[in-house]
């Protein structure tokens, strides 16, 4: 390689180290609250571990159609900024929460999912928590991929979209640019993964660590439907 290419590609990998991911969590009315604030969290923690040592972590944006404010499933009042002003914007990720309610956000909600059919097909990444793998579903980017969801939605999952491929064990799946988890507190796991392979295991423990947190759980969402089948009174 020539000099001068190699002054510029060492240049190149300097600025990326100095330049935060662009993250846009893809807010809309009765959407889980943890959904939202936990990987918005693991992120959060991974900013701070990185900027001691001068490097830069995570722009992290909660934005919705119209921006302003976006009330959650707890009541939560969440204040957004709106999509359209990314629109012009480079977006390294964006990442769409679930909500207990998904077929009527699924069913009042179909310019979101055209936004994001169009807007993943600009980002270099697209995940989902929960029952936002039903948008991801819907806007038609999961077709012939191995997705997850909460087990609570497994059924309802496979019966409307029988082209995409359910895990119901997995806490999260990555297919190329496009990851999807389990439910609620999943999106910490998933975050976690997602520092994991911007930043190294390193930095991705250190948040666990601060956060009190595993890791890495294990692929088992049978356990959690068991566990609190066992805790019903037999006659239900």
């Amino acid at each position: 390689m020539p000099l001068d290419e190699t002054i510029h590609s060492v240049k190149n990998a300097a600025c990326a180290k100095t330049q935060p991911h662009t993250i846009v969590f893809v807010a809309y009315p009765q959407m889980g609250l943890l959904d939202l604030t936990g990987a918005q969290t693991v992120l959060w923690a991974a900013t701070h571990h990185l900027a001691e040592r001068g490097l830069a972590g995570y722009a992290v944006h909660t934005a919705s159609l119209e921006g302003g404010s976006i009330q959650t499933a707890e009541g939560l009042v969440v204040h957004t900024r709106s999509l359209t002003g990314f629109a012009n914007s480079p977006i390294d990720s964006l990442i769409v929460p679930g909500t207990p309610f998904i077929r009527q956000v699924m069913a009042d909600h179909a310019p979101l999912v055209d936004w994001l059919r169009g807007a993943s097909a600009k980002a270099k990444r697209t995940a989902s928590v929960c029952s936002g793998t039903f948008l991801l579903a819907q806007a038609g980017l999961l077709n012939g991929r191995r997705v997850a969801t909460h087990w609570m939605f497994a059924e309802l999952f496979e019966r409307l979209f029988p082209q995409v491929e359910l895990d119901r064990e997995a806490i999260f799946v990555q297919q190329d640019s496009l990851w999807t988890c389990a439910g609620v507190s999943a999106g910490i796991d998933l975050a976690l993964a997602l520092v994991e392979a911007d930043h190294g295991r390193e930095v991705a423990m250190r948040v666990a660590r601060s956060m009190v947190v595993y890791y890495r759980r294990p692929d088992n969402q049978d356990q959690w439907r068991t566990l609190l089948q066992s805790q019903f009174p037999a006659n239900g």
